[in-house]
């Protein structure tokens, strides 16, 4: 049968602004793609990476381009060997998860493999902010029954900011994220102090065209890759320099490289953390199947804007509940 993507721009409101190291947002910029061979439809979402320069225009043109040859690609296994693992790729590759899904009627979990947990424990992030807001974020989570917090950090006040946080919710795990903004000395200065605050797990200190100097560091806290760590091919040399690699399906290209990249990562006994971007339940679906396999999930974009979609996720007291098969996969 023939197929037919058809793509659509759209904006999704944070409950407030949302700041963190390198940039500040209103809103969350995501693409859907809709994938139908004209009996079923398939669904993906991807966001805009920053990093890699990535802008609305710039993706919503690759995504075009992908749909005007979507029939002569016909497969995932084809999207991949074509389209290199880039934001556009992920959309596209999770809808054609999805299209599988619904033309063999069976779940996801029995395309991938992976076993169903009905739901897990995740981490709700607090952005930087003026440290009363930020503590007041942080007591209000705690009261919803999240028991992980994310702390978005830059290169100032990182432990008095940290310490009022871990005293205004003492019995919290933390997880710092500095998103590339630390020097080496500053991780080697401020790294044992953390240990002390219920710090579980710093993220992506350095720069990650600056890491390999944590291949000569002992950490006291574990260290997750984020912009250092993009798809399975670096796996070894990253197994060098972290304990721990962030996987989000707008670098991965997809779900079908995101599960790649946690097999590879646990056969080298890395720890592993599921990340998003900005995603509604649509994108954070997907997400959710690769969380399962992971230590630590940061799957709570959903919850940070005004509004989700229609039938995604539910959040209680700290865990997210696994999505329903007649939402996506």
């Amino acid at each position: 049968m023939a197929l037919e993507m058809i793509v659509a721009f759209q904006e999704w409101p944070y409950r407030e602004v949302f700041t963190f190291a390198r940039e500040t947002r209103q809103s969350a910029q995501l693409y859907v793609v809709h994938l139908t061979d004209g009996t079923y439809v398939g669904r993906g979402e991807c966001g805009i990476q920053s990093l890699k320069n990535e802008t609305p225009e710039i993706v919503g043109a690759e995504l075009q381009k992908i749909a005007a040859q979507i029939d002569d690609i016909g497969s995932r296994a084809q999207l991949n060997r074509l389209i290199p693992a880039r934001s556009w790729r992920n959309a596209v590759d999770c809808a054609f998860w999805d299209l599988e899904c619904k033309r063999s009627r069976q779940s996801i979990w029995q395309l991938t493999g992976v076993g169903k947990i009905p739901k897990f424990e995740v981490d709700l992030t607090i952005g930087i902010n003026a440290l009363e807001k930020m503590c007041l974020g942080a007591r209000d989570a705690v009261s919803r029954g999240y028991r992980l917090l994310k702390i978005k950090a830059d290169a100032n006040n990182v432990i008095s900011t940290v310490h009022a946080i871990s005293q205004a919710v003492p019995r919290v795990s933390l997880i710092v994220d500095a998103n590339e903004a630390w020097s080496m000395d500053q991780l080697r200065s401020v790294a044992p102090q953390l240990s002390k605050m219920n710090v579980v797990l710093i993220e992506q200190p350095l720069h990650h065209e600056r890491d390999s100097e944590l291949e000569k560091f002992d950490s006291p806290i574990p260290i997750c890759a984020d912009e250092s760590c993009a798809t399975s091919e670096n796996v070894e040399l990253l197994a060098r320099r972290y304990d721990a690699l962030n996987i989000k399906l707008d670098k991965t290209g997809g779900l079908t490289e995101a599960l790649n990249l946690a097999r590879e990562a646990k056969k080298r006994g890395l720890g592993l953390m599921m990340g998003c971007n900005g995603a509604t339940s649509l994108g954070n679906a997907p997400a959710y199947v690769v969380g399962s396999l992971c230590d630590w999930r940061d799957v709570d974009s959903q919850e940070m804007l005004f509004e989700d979609r229609a039938g995604g996720m539910m959040t209680r007291k700290g865990d997210l509940y696994a999505f329903d098969e007649a939402f996506w996969g």
